[in-house]
């Protein structure tokens, strides 16, 4: 071999690793084994379930993949083979119920809502089939390629394709059932079993080169041969059979074709023909002797299963960076300016250009930029002439188009920081204090930059549009009017570092990405500040590019976000949640911090393809072409546990009210970025839902995971609500609801609280009762004191009132007995003195007669003052001892007489005839001297109302009593008089209208007689005395 030819060889050998190490850098790979997850190394079947789970067969079980965690199910039986799984398949029945596989036992594994639990009920169902469904060592299933062992496959060969229906093949003829009914069959004999696969309806051969293609309806069973389009299309390859190999799993419903180290998937296309993409290639197959293939078109994400070396999962990056060295530069990446439709010139020098022809990226430098470019490096402007404009420090630099020549440069008064190029060709240039300054483009000779307005803080961003000038600065927002330099501050951004600004195209949006501050949006004179993400990455927002699908795309310190602009213009109007999508390293990027501060800050070709600039290199990308890997699968009840003990996880769980801590562990198939998962909950009383105040977020703890823990709830039912937001717009959430039963205490039951009402009213009723009876106890006491007292009282009142009355009466009885002695005592003495003075003088004269007349007078005179007397003391003694009254026998006739005599002797006053009719034995019982104060009063009252007439006693006897009448036919008595005599009031308050005689008869009556009555006549006066029966 000549050294040429060896050369030759080497150099494309060389090639050809560079071009495979080229094409899988463009993939995020990822490894598992037994190191990281799996239980064993051997993965022969990946399928993808109804929740978006991804499911392995291995020697050691069932393992479910969510995309960040694996979950091993082996709890099929109790030998060892019976955690050994070949493959999982379709469920062949009508209805179907998921996904089954085989262990090594040939059980059926049922595969649905992600659990893997051993099912008798799929041999049954297939035990009425009008062929022998296969067994163990009985036929062989058709559900996969390659075939993992070098074994033959017993007859029949059958392949199941969903709904009741199969092809059936025993190397002779393929027969078609639908509904167990032989719907067709073909000859078609001594095929190789190990070519056929299916593709939705149809069943495909392939061998000895041809593609045939076998279609079934409910009349016949046809066959047609069909042709590969697309990459593999005329390919010479697939007719060596070491280099082809098909991988086929019919419960995915995929097929792939390897031809060496390429990958190509197949799909149905136009007239049953298969089309071809390439999806990967540089892979070697054969050194991790891959047996099961899965493919996520919308993710490009390949799963690849190795009999040997586990899980490989491929997933394609949807950004590229470009990083060239070059002499004296570096790749931390801030300015950068289009140049032409193809070319982006990086202000390091470095110029990346898209070739036309093979589209691949080469870049080339600019040595004078490099030189000229050595501090701050945040601006670039290439004008319409191709010109570059360049700053360093206080210094504006012009170099030629192609970077050939200094064709300018100035030295400004401060710092520059900024430089931007107007939509009217004019360079604006923005420094640290000293304000705008401007010149215009093209160059003329003598001109030079001019202030346009300042001084200013430091510029950090400036734009132009529709006549007004905005100015960034590291102190807030400024709007400027181009024509009259008019400066106006907007308020709400004071103090905040802006950093870009995006201004929609008729002006009427104005966002604001800010330092610290996060994103504002300036629309109808209303400032709207936007709630951060999860993690605050997007408090530092370099800036904004709007793609033509309405996405935003906002480069941050901690990766590249995505939103969809009418959710932040729905947020402004009514605040509703915001789904922030995060791209980071493994999306493509060499580092996840992205550079701000710089002018422009993205960069867009005439290819679409965006340009942001990078710690570490500049991230190319499409932004219409990408689909954003949104967790838009539904959210999956993990496990529940109750104070560490795991129940059955289910839609209700029961949680009492003396245990401490109720855990549930939710999970969501996701393969993306675990920062965009956001879950949050609410929990509500059974029959309420949450508001949107109500939900709370959610951390994701450890992969797609995501926990609730709930201490202590008080009795009742309570419903968790659990959603996770799908996406951006109209994806709106996914929701999970778990019923809580917290049943009661015994205490908190119904039955309790009615007894304890019971109990309560009862207990309430006897202490009210016991209270009311202890009350009228007192009241009782307190009662009976009152009455002992009360009587105390009154018999004190009764007392003092006696006394008072007697005193009253002996103050009374004085007066009176005082005015009686003036009246019947003094007045007559005084009367007997005078006659007797005059007596002596009729002796001295010798008027004896005379004399002895006046002399009889003053004896009867003494004599009448002597019965008064006797009466007054009678009467004094009765009122003053108050002793009972002591009764005799007495001749009434007699009393009568004596009465009579002492008035009638003495008649020359009153000179009244006195008659005695009370018969000469009348007796009474009574007491005497009561009766004769009363009868001498009485007859001396008549005596002084009767002038020259008659006064008479006289009585009147009846069975039971003794009436005594002293009657006269004077002038009477007044009628005022009769009335006080007969009241029955004896209160002595008022005076009587009287002398003391008839008081004296008033009250000394009720203690000698029965009853006295008064009369008056016409005329005259008739008193009546009745004594008790005699």
């Amino acid at each position: 071999m000549s050294l040429l030819t060896l050369t030759t060889i080497i150099l494309s050998r060389a090639l050809a690793q560079q071009r495979d190490e080229s094409h899988l850098s463009r993939f995020h790979s990822e490894h598992f084994t037994v190191g990281n997850g799996l239980p064993q190394n051997s993965v022969y079947s990946i399928v993808r379930d109804e929740l978006g789970f991804m499911w392995l067969s291995t020697e050691r079980g069932l393992v479910r993949y969510d995309g960040k965690e694996f979950t091993v199910f082996d709890n099929f039986g109790n030998t060892y083979t019976s955690g050994s799984i070949r493959n999982i398949g379709i469920d062949p029945r009508p209805t179907a119920r998921g996904l089954y596989a085989i262990n090594n036992e040939h059980r059926f594994i049922r595969i649905y809502q992600g659990s893997a639990v051993a099912d008798t009920s799929l041999v049954k169902d297939l035990t009425g089939l009008p062929f022998t469904y296969p067994s163990q060592y009985k036929g062989h299933l058709l559900e996969r390629l390659p075939k993992l062992d070098d074994i033959p496959g017993l007859t029949p060969y059958v392949a199941p394709i969903g709904q009741g229906r199969y092809f059936v093949y025993d190397q002779k003829t393929l027969r078609y059932y639908d509904n167990n009914q032989l719907k067709g069959h073909l000859a078609f004999p001594n095929k190789h079993p190990w070519g056929f696969f299916r593709l939705d309806n149809s069943l495909y051969h392939w061998g000895s080169g041809r593609l045939t293609r076998f279609t079934a309806s409910s009349e016949r069973l046809k066959y047609e041969p069909a042709v590969f389009k697309g990459a593999l299309a005329g390919n010479p390859s697939l007719k060596d059979p070491g280099a082809f190999e098909i991988f086929w799993n019919n419960a995915s419903n995929q097929t792939f074709i390897r031809l060496n180290q390429s990958l190509y998937y197949i799909t149905v296309g136009e007239n049953g023909n298969l089309d071809s993409k390439l999806i990967l290639e540089g892979f070697n197959f054969s050194k991790d002797i891959i047996r099961a293939v899965y493919y996520d078109q919308k993710a490009e994400r390949i799963f690849l299963g190795s009999h040997i070396n586990g899980l490989l999962v491929l997933t394609r990056k949807k950004f590229a960076t470009h990083a060239v060295p070059f002499p004296d530069t570096d790749q931390v990446y801030y300015g950068q300016a289009r140049l032409g439709n193809r070319s982006i010139l990086s202000s390091q020098g470095i110029v990346y250009e898209i070739d036309s022809v093979g589209q691949r990226v080469v870049a080339r430098q600019i040595p004078l930029v490099t030189k000229s470019v050595t501090w701050d490096k945040t601006s670039i402007v290439v004008d319409a002439n191709g010109d570059i404009w360049c700053k360093k420090q206080k210094r504006l630099m012009l170099i030629s188009a192609g970077g050939s020549k200094m064709k300018a440069s100035w030295n400004l008064p401060s710092e520059i920081t900024q430089l931007y190029y107007g939509p009217d060709a004019t360079i604006w240039i923005g420094t640290l204090t000293a304000g705008i300054f401007q010149i215009k483009t093209p160059l003329k000779a003598g001109n030079t930059p001019t202030q346009f307005i300042g001084p200013l803080p430091e510029v950090s961003w400036i734009q132009q549009a529709a006549g007004f000038l905005w100015i960034g600065t590291v102190d807030g927002l400024l709007r400027v009017e181009k024509a009259t330099g008019k400066v106006i501050r907007i308020k709400g951004l004071n103090d905040i570092y802006v950093r870009s600004l995006h201004i929609s195209t008729d002006g009427s949006e104005v966002w604001v990405t800010t330092y610290k501050s996060g994103l504002f949006l300036l629309k109808d004179l209303k400032l709207t500040r936007f709630p951060l993400d999860r993690e605050r990455y997007l408090a530092n927002t370099h800036c904004i590019v709007e793609d033509r699908n309405g996405f935003f795309w906002i480069p941050t310190n901690h990766g590249l976000f995505q939103v969809l602009k009418n959710d932040l213009l729905s947020y402004a109007r009514h605040g509703s949640r915001l789904y922030y999508h995060l791209y980071s390293r493994e999306d493509g990027f060499n580092s996840d911090e992205f550079n701000g501060r710089c002018e422009p800050c993205a960069v867009r070709l005439g290819s679409g393809h965006v340009s942001l600039p990078s710690m570490d290199g500049l991230v190319w990308y499409k932004p219409e072409t990408i689909a954003a890997e949104v967790p838009d699968r539904p959210i999956v009840i993990n496990s529940i546990q109750v104070d560490r003990h795991i129940q059955q996880a289910g839609q209700a769980v029961s949680f009492s009210q003396n245990q401490k801590e109720l855990r549930i562990e939710l999970l969501t198939p996701f393969f993306g970025n675990q920062n965009n998962l956001q879950f949050s909950y609410a929990l509500r009383k059974k029959g309420s839902f949450p508001a949107e105040a109500d939900w709370l977020p959610i951390e994701v703890v450890s992969g797609n995971k995501a926990l609730i823990t709930i201490l202590t709830l008080g009795k009742g039912n309570y419903t968790l609500f659990v959603r996770k937001m799908n996406g951006f717009g109209q994806q709106g959430f996914s929701y999970k609801t778990i019923d809580i039963s917290v049943p009661p205490f015994w205490y908190q039951t119904w039955w309790f609280y009615s007894l304890a009402s019971i109990l309560l009213i009862a207990v309430a009723a006897e202490l009210i009762r016991n209270r009311v009876n202890r009350v009228r106890r007192v009241n009782l006491a307190l009662e009976k004191q009152v009455n002992v007292r009360t009587a105390q009282l009154r018999t004190t009142l009764r007392d003092l009132q006696k006394s008072q009355d007697s005193i009253i009466s002996q103050m009374r009885l004085q007066s009176r007995l005082m005015a009686s002695i003036a009246h019947d005592v003094r007045s007559p003495l005084g009367a007997v003195i005078a006659v007797a003075a005059e007596q002596q003088k009729m002796i001295d004269k010798g008027q004896h007669k005379m004399a002895f007349s006046v002399s009889k007078d003053i004896e009867e005179s003494i004599k009448q003052v002597k019965a008064s007397l006797e009466e007054m003391l009678a009467y004094a003694k009765f009122r003053i001892y108050d002793h009972e009254p002591q009764t005799e026998i007495v001749n009434l006739n007699q009393l009568i007489d004596e009465t009579m005599l002492l008035y009638g002797n003495n008649s020359r006053i009153h000179p009244n005839t006195f008659v005695n009719q009370v018969p000469s034995d009348t007796l009474v019982t009574t007491n005497v001297p009561l009766l004769k104060i009363i009868v001498h009063n009485l007859i001396d009252n008549a005596n002084k109302f009767t002038d020259n007439g008659v006064i008479k006693a006289y009585v009147l006897s009846q069975p039971d009593s003794l009436r005594l009448y002293i009657e006269d036919n004077g002038r009477g008595i007044s009628q005022e008089l009769v009335m006080w005599f007969e009241s029955e009031d004896r209160s002595e308050k008022e005076e009587p209208p009287t002398g003391i005689g008839l008081v004296m008869v008033k009250e000394l009556a009720p203690s000698v007689v029965k009853s006295i009555r008064i009369e008056r006549l016409s005329p005259g006066t008739r008193l009546t005395l009745t004594f008790h029966n005699h």
